[in-house]
């Protein structure tokens, strides 16, 4: 039924064509609230795919967002979510973007807490909550410290961000001079604890729960001093794929804790992004060119790295499949070489078990519902294509219009 349905959107919104399963989406959001539970925070990153349908539909199973920028924030906001269930954190927020979080916390609104970077974020952001008179009679706004744990996750190299080297995050030392120092400052932030995230598509639990016992232990011994810290936001990373499950890694966690005579902190937070969409996601093409390659088919497809990056950018794998043929479905397959329409030798799909393909069959890239059209460039003036929704009762709900494609 779903693949019928998929080649009747290809027919409505053209190729190349996004498409979300919202079934798949919401049976995502529920095992997500199973493996954390409530009082366990849960947090979208809007990183992953920022589309307003695709936010809102999870906020509404008690999923909030964690965004970058004011960018995505404003996704948020257009998705429904309010101040309140939207955190800020990433590396690369301007001052207009922190000014923004310390206005909507002087207007009585602020977000669920901002994740600062570094001692020098902390004193940019500290002057402009100064400069606005926020503390006193005013809201506070609510600060996590980005912990750099130096750990090495099991994940590869492109994905690692927790470790010694990666530009995220502070070490310890330099967490514990800036509580000390914020100690001694009123400027109406409040630091209520550590965040901690060690990298993405994680292929086991170790890691993960090495950078989270690491951010517990810190936040026990400053709150020590700081009662008002009780938080820790231990990230995200969940792979898209089954395993390992995302119940082992708050098991990992909790075990972890409990050899080292720790608990976990009064407020737990996760903000998973890929595992939530990716396999929702499908993106449509039509076959524009075949011919025989050195080592077998060579087919050339409507859809790109403008529209599905990360084959390109770091040899991602996503299965194609063939939907509608021209030729005899019932052909033998062989090994096929799928390439992207930009001009780019870089910009290939890979090879693929694919039925013989003719100029206009229909093929669909397979887990893309995270980081493909959040990454859409328009390189080589290619516009923007559709997202389309697919209802839990398969009705076609266009959920952005694609830019149109004229001269």
């Amino acid at each position: 039924m779903l693949l019928s349905t998929l080649v009747e959107a290809a027919a409505c919104f053209g190729t190349p064509c996004y498409v979300t399963d919202l079934a798949a989406l919401d049976s995502a959001a529920t095992k997500l609230r199973r493996a954390f539970p409530d009082p366990w925070i849960r947090q979208f990153s809007l990183k992953a795919n920022p589309l307003p349908a695709v936010v809102a539909r999870l906020a509404a199973m008690g999923v909030g967002s964690n965004v970058v920028s004011a960018g995505e924030w404003a996704a948020a906001t257009k998705a429904g979510v309010p101040n309140h269930l939207i955190s800020l954190e990433g590396i690369g927020k301007t001052d207009s973007e922190l000014q923004l979080a310390v206005m909507a916390a002087v207007n009585g609104k602020p977000l669920r807490w901002v994740t600062v970077e570094s001692k020098e974020e902390m004193s940019a952001l500290e002057k402009l909550a100064k400069a606005a008179g926020l503390g006193g009679s005013q809201s506070s706004l609510k600060v996590l410290l980005r912990l750099n744990p130096a750990v090495d996750s099991e994940t590869r190299a492109d994905f690692q961000v927790g470790s010694k080297v990666s530009k995220f995050g502070m070490p310890e030392w330099e967490m514990r001079e800036l509580v000390q120092r914020h100690a001694e400052t009123s400027s109406g932030l409040s630091i209520r604890g550590i965040h901690v995230h060690v990298g993405s598509q994680l292929a086991a639990t170790e890691g993960w729960a090495e950078g989270g016992l690491r951010a517990a232990l810190l936040l026990a011994e400053l709150a020590v001093d700081f009662e008002e810290m009780d938080t820790v936001d231990f990230g995200g990373g969940f792979p898209a794929g089954p395993t390992p499950p995302l119940s082992d890694f708050r098991s990992r966690l909790e075990q972890r804790l409990a050899m080292a005579g720790a608990e976990l902190p009064t407020r737990t937070a996760v903000e998973p992004g890929r595992c939530l969409v990716a396999a929702s996601g499908w993106l449509l093409a039509r076959v524009l060119h075949v011919r025989q390659g050195q080592s077998g088919p060579q087919v050339v497809v409507d859809a790109s790295m403008s529209e599905l990056i990360r084959p390109a950018l770091y040899g991602a794998h996503h299965e194609v499949i063939a939907l509608d043929l021209s030729g005899a479905p019932s052909a033998a397959r062989s090994a096929t070489e799928v390439e992207g329409g930009v001009c780019e030798s870089t910009d290939t799909f890979g090879v693929h078990e694919l039925p013989p393909l003719r100029r206009g069959d229909l093929v669909a890239l397979t887990m893309t519902g995270a980081y493909a059209s959040a990454m859409f460039s328009n390189y080589n003036g290619r516009p923007r294509p559709p997202e389309v929704l697919i209802q839990p009762d398969h009705k076609l709900v266009l959920g952005r219009p694609g830019e149109p494609f004229a001269p």
